[in-house]
């Protein structure tokens, strides 16, 4: 018997990891890959960086972030390095599963609200890959060490959770297995 897709609780996908890890760029592919899969795209005070895609982030201020907070806007939201990020309440219209590129302390809360919620923590295979990733994309070797630091953290708060740790080092190989962990999951939630 197949499901129905006006019944189904759609699914909340929670894609973390380091920054240079490739979630961005694994995010949209799942998407491009699957019409089931909505994107949501998170709020930020943080400057445009110059690798971000166009519809990478809403970007704002911090006072209007702190509005929409304030204002209880946000699934989700969190300071990292000074600056805050937020995932928007999703639209409740929208049948499909939703994919959430958020931190681990972002998934805390989604687990809090949303149990059933599959969290995927994307790694690089080491922390110098990691460091030429960060570089490579603009950030300075300062900023690279610092989110190396925060990552060695992430890693173990995503374990504690119950996190899935997948290694991106081929992107379609990546992709592919997140697809059938995405998968598997819908079975067995569905």
């Amino acid at each position: 018997m197949g499901e129905n897709p006006d019944t189904r609780t759609p699914l909340v996908v929670v894609l973390s990891g380091p920054g240079g890890a490739g979630k961005g760029t694994i995010a949209r592919a799942l998407v491009e890959g699957d019409d089931r899969l909505a994107l949501s795209r998170s709020w930020t005070s943080r400057e445009r960086r110059i690798d971000d895609v166009a519809d990478a982030y809403v970007f704002v201020d911090r006072a209007t972030f702190e509005e929409r907070r304030d204002e209880g806007g946000f699934l989700e939201w969190n300071e990292f390095l000074g600056c805050f990020y937020g995932t928007p309440i999703p639209d409740i219209d929208d049948p499909r599963d939703l994919l959430l590129e958020i931190d681990v302390a972002g998934g805390r809360q989604v687990l809090e609200r949303l149990p059933n919620s599959l969290c995927l923590f994307v790694d690089a295979p080491d922390d110098e890959e990691l460091v030429g990733r960060l570089v490579g994309r603009g950030d300075s070797v300062e900023q690279a060490e610092a989110r190396v630091r925060e990552a060695k953290r992430e890693r173990g708060e995503a374990e504690q959770l119950g996190y899935l740790r997948v290694i991106n080092d081929d992107l379609d190989e990546t992709v592919a297995r997140i697809t059938s962990l995405i998968g598997e999951h819908r079975r067995l939630n569905g």
